[in-house]
């Protein structure tokens, strides 16, 4: 099967997979500092109802609920998250 630009739908699949990888690993990395910062108890990062992404938290029982706030942040404000940028106090 072909897209409109001639290619195979299947090349244009492999493109996009090193892109994924890195906002995947970025997701991972930021979930898992939000969870090690709100357990650390001495400031209020990466506790639930003190960052900027808690506004759009609608579920926190199960996944990766920080990661899904900020997707939903970054699409409401039209923002593009630098996934080589480890800086994860800056989104929070």
């Amino acid at each position: 099967m072909e897209n409109l630009f001639g290619e195979p739908f299947t090349e244009l699949l492999k493109k996009k997979k090193p892109q994924d990888k890195e906002r995947r690993a970025w997701e991972n990395a930021f979930q898992r500092w939000s969870d090690k910062a709100s357990q650390d108890g001495t400031s209020p990062l990466g506790c639930c109802g003190y960052g900027q992404i808690c506004d759009y938290c609608t579920d926190n029982d199960k996944g990766r609920p920080c990661v899904r706030a900020l997707n939903a942040m970054c699409r409401e404000k039209r923002i593009e998250i630098d996934y080589s940028d480890r800086n994860f106090e800056r989104w929070f």
